[in-house]
């Protein structure tokens, strides 16, 4: 049987972030049960029981938004159709001000076992500027009151590299987070995307990025913080203390098969990636007519699930088994890159050892150009 991953998105929110350009739409009671209904049909679309579940992510949007009686619907429609081991790691993506005493107890009772806050700052000014609803107490309010309920098992994500911030904004935020006890950190940097109005904002010179440097610097000091007190790196992005790793996360970066159900959600299944559409009208109006639109995007061939390997594991501070990459794949990694493994080794971008290799420090801060090196 088929391990798998499942991500269900949820396309709502009450306000959109003035830096989000991830699908969603704003809010409302109607539109939230029309989309439940259709979701649940999508989702028995499958026939998933020869399929063991054991990674399942609520993501968005704002999931926390939507009734807990239609999560716990949405919950039982998977483990009607799937495999849902008992011991998966079932993940719900938070604003701070949505963690209410009734949904924290109402997925406490459903199995919801992980939590991830978007928390971004602790810095009040910040958290305005980038149109968060919440402020610093509110934030820290939810990370206590998850904490009450017995949710161990929390990630708050941090965002870096936000006009106005400094380092001391960076050192501060995350010194109170580990005060509270948090054992995952997602800590990433501000990419303005195309669209937002935060991207328009510094079109027109109404907000300045920080330098590059200072960028660099703010994440040298977020990462030094949390490692001093036993929260490691292990991908790019992502901190932990050990166990706490995102399990469904790393099935992304492991080249593990998921399945994507919602609007503009991505799936990847025998080497096919393919997405709904993101149009919440379009997508409920098909399921109502029990029609799933999903496009494929990409039939990997061998070289790109090659190329994409070596990107996705190269993300990841345990680098990538050249034993197991020959396992996988039938082709000798040293033998296959040796030009590209001396380039590299020469400019202090990747460490090898005898069965692995891994990025540097240095390394890390242009993964890109990194992973460029072994397009062939």
């Amino acid at each position: 049987m088929k391990k798998l991953g499942i991500y269900v998105h949820i396309p709502f929110c009450k306000r959109k972030c003035n830096y989000c350009d991830f699908y969603s739409i704003k809010w409302s009671e109607e539109v939230e049960n029309r989309y439940v209904n259709a979701l649940i049909k999508e989702i028995k679309s499958y026939n998933g029981k020869k399929n063991i579940v054991d990674t399942i992510f609520f993501g968005g949007g704002t999931p926390t938004i939507i009734k807990p009686e239609n999560m716990e619907r949405i919950i039982e429609e998977l483990k009607n159709t799937f495999t849902v081991d008992e011991s998966s790691e079932i993940s719900i993506e938070a604003n701070p001000n949505t963690l209410t005493d009734e949904n924290l107890s109402i997925y406490k009772k459903i199995g919801i076992n992980r939590l991830s806050i978007g928390v971004q700052s602790l810095n009040d000014e910040i958290l305005q500027k980038i149109g968060r609803l919440h402020n610093s107490n509110e934030a820290l309010e939810a990370i206590d009151r998850a904490k009450a309920y017995g949710y161990e098992n929390l990630n708050v994500d941090i965002m870096f590299n936000i006009p106005g911030q400094t380092i001391l904004d960076i050192e501060d935020t995350i010194n109170k987070i580990i005060e509270h006890n948090v054992k995952h950190i997602s800590f990433y940097s501000l990419k303005l995307e195309k669209g937002t109005p935060m991207y328009l904002m510094e079109k027109n010179n109404k907000i300045i990025m920080p330098e590059e440097d200072v960028e660099r610097n703010m994440y040298y000091a977020g990462r030094s913080i949390m490692e001093q007190n036993g929260i490691m790196q292990y991908e790019i992005s992502n901190f932990a203390k050990d166990g706490y790793e995102c399990k469904h996360n790393l099935k992304y970066w492991n080249q593990e098969e998921y399945l994507g159900f919602g609007p503009s959600a991505h799936s990847f299944l025998d080497n096919i990636r393919f997405s709904n559409p993101s149009d919440i009208s379009l997508y409920c109006d098909n399921a109502e007519q029990n029609l799933f639109n999903r496009t494929t995007q990409e039939i990997l061939d061998e070289d790109a699930l090659i190329f994409e390997y070596i990107m996705l594991k190269l993300r990841l501070t345990d680098g990538l088994d050249t034993n197991k990459f020959k396992e996988k794949f039938n082709v000798d990694f040293y033998n296959k890159y040796e030009k590209q493994i001396r380039y590299l080794l020469s400019n202090n971008l990747i460490e090898c050892f005898e069965n692995n290799i891994k990025l540097t420090n240095r390394g890390m801060d242009i993964s890109n150009y990194v992973f460029e090196e072994f397009m062939i």
